[in-house]
């Protein structure tokens, strides 16, 4: 943990000396978090006052840190971190953007050697008092709001949420919009802070706060009201101490109202926490909600800032709308400058039917709609997106993070040279060889071992976080590579601040990263309910290197697959098992114990299958999905299993009457990809599961599991497409409605030359359209419109 720097300028408080607890108590600026003309007059509020001491609202605990906000590496945007140090980890978040009136009034005091501190209630407060409540207490609480909303006025529930509420009495379409254009763009010396102190005092009037949220809010102010007085006591001109603050807590802070007592600071409930000063993003700040959290157009108001820092916000729209016409100009969408005046001119237009001297983001918006999009918005909203968003990510300099996890998880980056990759954005690594993919062989020309097993070492390290839950990085490896090349994987990057807060909650697991996935490993291995979650673990150790994981996962896998009776479990780990044989000396392990583990699994899933593939329609598809598995695992090691006996127990299932539809489908796709499916014998299966009499469910079922695999093969089966046409026709309305979902899961699987060659058949038969029939066809679906059409079977006996 780095060493902390001494507060420039900071006193203690006298002994013995009570603070006064009348009188003036601070000159107060009220501003809207993340507010860019509030940093604007905040920072020439100070000039003109040239404080003491300046006061803002922030986590009192977290005032050592403020020291590191005037280093010259630290760049925003960047947050305040605090965390508790026993599980479940909870944590609170204070972000800090260029344009923050904090971050403008800490660092103004920091340069001119002034007393600097957060006055809020300490992070230690907050999460003790975020504890979760027992159960009961919970339904307490539910039954009062009840309770309230039931006896709740209209004009309470029109007051209930009073920032909409003002947008709406004045036109603007949302508050963001009527926030801008009342505080956004007014530069008269004082306007925004005796404006904001009035509407600070109006919504305190309006009393529009929970029962629970106001009782915090009044314990937080009673507690900033202490902090002030303490900083008189210290020897502070009342008349030289600048506050800054939330404008809804603005007016009570200057009145003569209690401070807390010491015997009520004393009975303040604490945890243990660590804190931090982290990395942010424009991205995550536009994300975030809330007064105080964040802000939709991080970009943009750092432009509005950085134009009032230059003397006038007039060329912020001609600034913000160029910048448009720029990302189309890259994306071959060529946009001129007489657009672009035009554009400009059409904001100003609106902002004045609105009597107001400057468009706001939403004037800018529908102007760039209009003239750069053409009139059609979807043709520029990604790229007003981009532009009001920003790609800023905060930096800070080294040793300010407070884990070891994390200084360790900086050192790998630094070593696998990802440090390029640690942006707000998506990207591919690119490995060793420049290509969009890691190769996890040995590079046999590097000039040093490091550099000979580099990529090998990042797909471990990318594994690890991945088993942490830290979202830097995604496997985009398809199934197809995976299968050709064992030694190749494609990974996705993107850095963000919740990756930052994912990897400080996993440093109660270990130092490392390597020791806290381990951990992580060990943990889940205990939960592990069946031998498929056993067997994957066992996979995911071996990915992460930790060789002490993967024994102890297999032997759990040993011991769970001598009992485990479930049949896709049983089919899961022997391909999860199988991907590790497959490896070979790609990773590094030794394959000899497994081979064994596969057999018995593969065996053990072939007698499983038959009773397993008895189930009802919801469980079929799990069902075949195994199936697949297990057909996968054969053809993988054709001759160290027993292939031969899978393929009767396949056949058998095909036959069986008992068996789910759409599991006899499966399995008879598999036996036709295997090559060993006699063509008379798939027509008497198809002329028996799909026909007439047959319930529309499972003909349709049989077809589904039949089209699973190897599509090709049934396109130009006529006696397939004759069946299946006579099927559909001999149906009513109901019957159809009992049809309808799984037809459609299977006709939206195929490709879209599949999907033709289909259409040619079926208007061959009907004598339609083809291109009707082929639009039908190439209709995707997806899981929405599924659960609507399962959702409106409701009504029906699906069991007929």
């Amino acid at each position: 943990m780095a060493a902390r720097k001494a507060n420039p300028g900071a006193k203690a408080v006298v002994p013995g000396k009570t603070p006064p607890t009348t009188g003036p108590l601070a000159r107060i600026f009220g501003v809207r978090h993340l507010s860019p003309m509030g940093a604007w007059h905040v920072e020439r509020f100070l000039d003109e006052v040239d404080p003491t001491a300046v006061l803002v609202e922030g986590p009192s605990d977290a005032t050592d840190e403020i020291a590191h906000l005037l280093d010259k590496r630290t760049t925003p945007p960047v947050a305040l971190l605090a965390f508790t140090q026993e599980r479940p980890v909870r944590s609170v978040l204070f972000p800090l953007a260029a344009y923050s009136p904090e971050w403008v009034a800490l660092r103004w005091a920091l340069q001119k050697k002034r007393v600097a501190r957060f006055i809020d209630l300490a992070a230690s407060v907050y999460l003790a008092r975020s504890e979760p409540a027992p159960e009961h207490a919970h339904e307490d609480e539910d039954e009062s709001e009840e309770a309230d909303e039931k006896q709740e006025t209209d004009t309470q529930r029109y007051l209930g949420d009073p920032y909409e509420a003002i947008a709406e009495l004045s036109g603007d379409p949302d508050h963001d919009t009527w926030w801008e254009r009342h505080f956004e763009h007014s530069m008269s010396p004082d306007s925004y802070r005796l404006s904001i102190f009035e509407l600070g005092r109006e919504l305190r009037a309006l009393e529009y706060e929970s029962p629970r949220r106001r009782e915090e809010t009044l314990l937080r102010e009673a507690f900033m009201r202490r902090r002030i007085r303490d900083t008189i006591a210290e020897g502070h001109d009342p008349d030289r101490i600048v506050v800054i603050c939330g404008a809804y807590h603005a007016p009570v802070l200057v009145a003569e109202e209690p401070a807390m007592t010491d015997e009520e600071i004393e009975k303040l409930p604490t945890v243990p926490v660590t804190r931090t000063l982290m990395p942010y993003s424009f991205f995550r700040l536009s994300s975030q909600s809330g007064y105080g959290a964040g802000n939709k157009a991080p970009g943009y108001f750092q432009a509005l800032y950085e134009e009032a820092q230059a003397g006038s916000t007039a060329r912020l729209g001609t600034r913000f709308l160029a910048e448009v016409a720029g990302k189309l100009r890259k994306a071959g969408m060529v946009r001129s400058s007489a657009e672009v005046i035009e554009a400009v001119r059409l904001a100003e237009g609106m902002a004045s039917l609105r009597d107001a001297h400057a468009p706001t983001l939403r004037d800018l918006e529908d102007a760039a709609a209009t003239c750069l999009g053409q009139g059609e918005p979807l043709n520029v909203a990604r790229f007003i997106h981009d532009v009001a968003v920003g790609d800023a990510l905060g930096k800070v300099p080294p040793g300010v993070l407070r884990t070891s996890i994390q200084d360790d998880f900086y050192r790998w980056v630094k070593d696998l040279r990802l440090e390029e990759y640690l942006k707000d954005k998506e990207q591919i690594i690119k490995g060793s060889t420049s290509k969009d993919w890691l190769d996890l062989r040995q590079d046999r020309f590097a000039k040093s071992e490091d550099a000979a097993y580099r990529d090998r070492n990042r797909s471990i390290f990318l594994h690890r976080l991945t088993v942490l839950g830290i979202g830097f990085a995604a496997n985009r490896t398809s199934e197809e590579d995976r299968a050709q090349s064992t030694y190749k994987e494609v990974w996705g990057a993107r850095w963000t601040p919740d990756c930052e807060i994912q990897l400080v909650e996993n440093a109660l697991r270990g130092d490392t990263i390597e020791i806290a996935a381990a951990r992580s490993i060990g943990e889940a291995l205990e939960a592990a309910a069946n031998v498929h979650a056993a067997a994957n673990l066992a996979r995911r150790s071996v990915e992460c290197d930790l060789s002490d994981a993967t024994a102890a996962a297999l032997a759990r896998v040993s011991t769970l697959a001598v009992d485990d009776g479930d049949f896709v479990a049983v089919a899961g780990a022997a391909l999860e098992l199988s991907h590790l044989v497959a490896y070979k000396d790609v990773r590094k392990i030794d394959v000899a114990p497994l081979e064994p583990l596969v057999a018995q699994l593969f065996l053990r899933g072939a007698l499983l299958a038959p009773e397993a593939s008895r189930c009802n329609e919801e469980a079929s598809r799990n069902v075949g999905v195994a199936l697949g598995h297990l057909h996968r695992v054969g053809h993988m090691f054709p001759d160290k299993l027993d292939v031969d006996r899978f393929a009767s127990v396949l056949d058998a299932i095909a036959d069986d009457d008992v068996a789910s539809a759409h599991v006899a489908g499966v399995a008879s796709a598999i036996l036709l990809e295997r090559g060993i499916l006699k063509d008379d014998v798939l027509d008497r299966r198809i002329s028996r599961r799909i026909c007439p009499g047959v319930s529309p469910s499972e003909g349709a079922g049989f077809f589904e599991g039949l089209a699973t695999r190897n599509r090709y093969a049934l396109l130009s089966r006529r006696s397939l497409w004759a069946a299946m046409s006579t099927f559909v026709e001999a149906m009513d309305h109901d019957d159809f409605r009992r049809a309808v979902v799984a037809l459609r899961r299977a006709f939206g699987s195929f490709e879209t030359s599949e999907a033709r060659k289909i259409a040619a058949l079926l208007a061959e038969l009907w004598g339609g359209s083809e291109k009707e029939i082929l639009r039908a066809i190439e209709t995707k679906v997806d899981d929405a419109e599924l659960a609507a059409l399962q959702d409106d079977l409701g009504d029906l006996d699906l069991d007929l």
